[in-house]
Formats: structure tokens, sequence, C-alpha cells
């Protein structure tokens, strides 16, 4: 409906330095009277160029360039229908409306009559715009002017008075007409307005999420009442014998949604090999301004979306590097230690020249033992860290008792774990949890392990459990220098230990393990002070459901 704003948009959108229009064939009295589109443009261009590009007019332009009509009539805002409305009553209602005052002519003054007559045309303005309002005013002019103006039934007027109120019904109908159709443009510019100002303002809100490429494409579908929406990226070119890159959906929304360029009735490039595929109606050009702030949004959406995983990638290539050089530093410090302490053993038991005491052979062997022990340790913790950091960690959870499991774990331990250093306090009218028994040994294994290395010589660790609603707490104490508040969460890192310094335990996997597999299991591992002073690891394990809870016993009441 409005052509110079429409190509000055769409110049704007695609950032066009100039512009070339032709001269326009239409009559000097057609450009008085329904405007210039030339003028216009070069009035609205601003610092863009524009050229016009003049013509004889000599006839047809040749088969290439059919001549436009000199006239042709702009489309109205106003729905069709409406019009249509609007036209019925401007060329059958006036007739009906005169039909009626006929028998009421006697009793009627000229000036009522028109005031009828213009209350007509105002009603067509007001549903159908200019064009049946003037028609209804034409119509009415006529009408009054045979059935209502002395002389009747004749388009003479013998009283100047009929005439001058005749003249000023049309003009009034005309300003009344005009007036209507600006408000109606006016209207549905605003209305236009308003609706492309939500529309980016739900483009703002979208582009606020984590991963606004989903909420930006059903955004689009919706504003501009397309089919589907799909945004496709072209995939990396393949090596030598395989199939050609094709096209892969970073986001879609509607249906069927296009799979390749070729499927979309309309394709936008968003730039390194990644367009923008539509399904639906043609847009027209006023709404290519719009459709460019979604592409803009969209092109930094996919920026950001790399960006992100090029930023996890980087993560997880640091914490693959961290963990191979820590594992370095461990393998060349506390895993070299037992070896070379068995390897002594081994060298002194096997020489020939030394004839070794009973006392001395039971010696060597019981190192070889305890070394062996740490090696196995070590070596369960780096493949158990492995496994977590890989995220192959399988896991059988089932019912299981904390009462069955504390004994088990004290068990693997050996004697480190006797009796007088490891007190249990855990009853066995306990809930039962749902957790996996061989990684919940693993957890109290290592936490016991923990408390007995950093536990002063002669105080006991303790092993307690007790249950809260939904869910059983199992805590591990010790009484050892305890884990300031700003170190609890750096000390479940892997290779890491209190102060950086060993304390014979093992490589610092330990709790980075048990915090693992307790998260795995849909617990909690949590760092409480001990009072009196300590350290207290508590494990958060949810409660199996009991009979009346489980799915097959409301199968059975239902």
């Amino acid at each position: 409906s409005d052509v110079a704003g429409a190509l000055v948009g769409l110049a704007r959108t695609e950032n066009a330095t100039q512009l070339v229009l032709g001269a326009s064939l239409r009559s000097r009295v057609s450009e008085l009277v329904r405007g210039s589109v030339i003028n216009e443009v070069i009035r609205q261009s601003g610092q863009i160029d524009v050229h016009v590009v003049s013509r004889e007019d000599d006839g047809p332009a040749g088969p290439w360039l059919p001549r436009l009509p000199a006239l042709r009539r702009r489309s109205s805002p106003l729905p069709r229908r409406r019009r249509q409305v609007a036209w019925v009553l401007a060329l059958a209602g006036a007739p009906l409306q005169c039909a009626a005052m006929v028998p009421f002519r006697p009793h009627l003054q000229l000036s009522s009559v028109l005031l009828l007559f213009l209350l007509q045309a105002v009603a067509a303005a007001a549903v159908g715009g200019a064009g049946p309002a003037l028609a209804a005013a034409t119509v009415g002019f006529l009408l009054a002017n045979w059935y209502f103006t002395p002389p009747l039934h004749t388009w003479t007027i013998d009283q100047p008075q009929s005439l001058l109120a005749l003249l000023v019904y049309l003009v009034v109908a005309g300003v009344v007409s005009w007036f209507v159709a600006t408000v109606a443009r006016r209207s549905a510019e605003v209305a236009r307005a308003r609706a492309e100002a939500e529309t980016l303002a739900r483009v703002a809100g979208a582009s606020a999420d984590e991963d606004p490429l989903g909420p930006l494409a059903g955004q689009l579908l919706v504003a501009f009442a397309q089919q589907a929406v799909a945004v496709l990226r072209l995939g990396e070119p393949g090596a030598p014998g395989l199939p050609d890159r094709g096209w892969t959906v970073e986001a879609s929304a509607g249906d069927p949604v296009p799979l390749t360029p070729e499927e979309a009735s309309e394709v936008l490039s968003l730039g390194d090999d990644t367009v923008l595929a539509l399904v639906g109606p043609r847009l027209p050009a006023e709404d290519r301004h719009l459709l460019s702030a979604f592409t803009a949004q969209l092109g930094a959406a996919l920026t950001r979306r790399r960006l992100q995983e090029g930023a996890a990638q980087a993560a997880r290539l640091a914490r693959a590097d961290e963990l191979r050089a820590a594992l370095l530093a461990a393998v060349s410090h506390d895993l070299r230690t037992p070896l070379a302490s068995i390897k002594a053993c081994v060298s002194s038991l096997l020489q020939d020249d030394v004839d070794w005491p009973p006392e001395a052979v039971t010696e060597f062997l019981a190192t070889i033992d305890e070394e062996t022990d740490r090696l196995t340790a070590l070596v369960s913790n780096l493949l158990d860290m492995s496994r977590l950091q890989a995220g192959a960690l399988s896991l059988h959870r089932r019912p299981v008792g904390v009462e069955e499991i504390v004994p088990a774990a004290l068990s693997s331990l050996g004697d480190r774990a006797r009796g007088d250093v490891v007190e249990v306090g855990v009853a066995e009218t306990l809930p039962r949890v749902e957790a996996d028994p061989a990684l919940l040994e693993r957890v109290l294994a290592n936490l016991i392990d923990n408390a007995l290395a950093w536990s002063p010589p002669g105080t006991p660790v303790r092993v307690e459990a007790g249950g809260v609603p939904g869910a059983v707490h199992v805590r591990v104490v010790d009484r050892g220098p305890g884990i300031p508040a700003a170190e609890r969460d750096r000390v479940f890192l892997p290779f890491q230990r209190l102060g950086d310094r060993s304390s014979g335990a093992g490589v610092g996997l330990g709790l980075a393990v048990a915090r693992g597999f307790t998260v795995a299991m849909g617990g909690e591992l949590i760092v409480e002070d001990t009072p009196g002073g300590g350290t207290t690891m508590v494990v958060v394990l949810p409660t199996s459901p009991g009979p009346e809870e489980s799915p097959d016993a409301h199968l059975l009441i239902a």
C-alpha cells in the first residue's frame, strides 16, 4: 500500500547506497491527484542516492517490459469484505433511503435531505473508506437534485441557494471521506508499528535465553505466519571417498521442517554456511526490515552457540590436561614409592648370599603385602576417576541396608580399620536406601580411609547413621585438624590434598571418587565440622520406597 516506503525500507535493509527508478508513465494530472512515487522516494531516501531513468513515451516498451496502465488503484488497508459491504451500502443504500424519503417530500426541506444523504456518505466512509464514500456522495447528490430540488425530475436548478447547498454537501462529503480514509490508513500503520514493537520485544526476550535459536525460530514462525522455519547449517567437507557434506538442522519450528534449502519457499543467508529456510507465503517488502532483525539475532545466536561449544571444548581439554598432569605427578611420586618398597623387599629376599632371619622375612612379606594393598587402592581410585570423567559409570541401584554396607567397607580396608580404631553405631532398624551396593561400599571405604589418615594416633574414627524423612544420613566422624570452610569444595577435586602435603594416604582421589559416586546414586556428600574439632563427612542417600509406595502396590489396590 506504500510503494515509496517499501522501496526505501528494502534499500535500507539491504544497506543499499543507490536506488534506480524508471520515470513515471502517468500524466501530470494523475501525478497531481495521486502523488508521485519518485518524489516520495526522494523525500524519504536520506543518504541513499536516487537515479531516475527517463525515456520517450513512444508506445509499448517491448515484449520484455509491457507498459503499465497510467492509473492504478492503490490497495486499501481495509479488509476486502468490509470494502464490499461499503460499496453495497453506497450504491444500494442511497436509492433505498431516497425511496423512503420521497413520500415525505412535502414535509422535508432540502437541507434535511442533504443531511440524511451526508449521514449515508459518512457511514459508507466509516465502513469502506474514501471510494465508497465518494460514490455515496455522488449518488446522493444526483438523487437530491432529481427528487428534491425544484424543478423536480430535471437536472436543472433554478435557485442559487439549492445549488450552493448541493455543492457544500459534495465538499463536506469529500472532506469527511478523505479524513476517514486517512484515519483508517493511520490506524493500520499504528497497529503494524505496535505489532512490530511487540515482536521486537519478544525477540529481545528470546535472545536472553541460554540457547535462543529455538525460541527465535518459534517467534519468527508466529510473527510472519509461516508454515515452517528452519536454521540449516552445511556440514564440514568429508574426506576423500566419503559422502559429500549435507545440511543439518540447527533449530526449527513448524511442520514440515525443510531439511535442505531446495525444500523452502524462501532462503536467507546467515553467514558461515548457515541459512534461514522459510516455508510459507512469500513476505512482502514492508516486512523485510523486521525480518532483518530476526536474521541478525539468529546470526548472533549461532555465533554465541559456537563460542559456547568452543568454550566447553576448551574447558574439557583443560580438565583433561590438568588430569593428565596431575596423574603424571602422582605416578612420578606416590605410585613410585610403593613400587620401590616392593622392589627392595623382593630383591632382598632373592639374594643368595644373605641368610635372612625369619623375623626379617616376615617383615619383608608384610611390607610387600601392605604396599600391594596401597597400590591396589591407588589404581582402583584412578580407574574409578577415569570412569567418572568419561561418564562411563554404570549403576545398579536397588534397596540396600546401610548396616550391611558398613561392615563390608571396613573389611575392604583390612587391619587399618580394626575395631579399636573405628567405632560403628549403625542401627539395624534404619530404612533401606536406594543405592548401588558396590559404589556405596567404595564411598564409605574412601571416607573411612581418609578419616583414619588424618586422625591423631589413639583417636578412633566413628561411623554412625540416622534416618530423616525421605533420606538416611551416614556420618564418618574424625578428630583431625578439620577443613576450613573456604577449602571444602577444593578437597573434592582430583589430586587435591589439604595444605598440599601428603599424609601417606594416596594421590588425593579418594574424596573426589566418593563425591562422584554419591552424586551418581542420587545422593549428596556434605562436609561439616565435628564438635570439639575435626571433620564429619555426611553421606545423604534417598530412602527406598516402601511396599505401600511401590507402583505394584498401587496397581494391586486399583
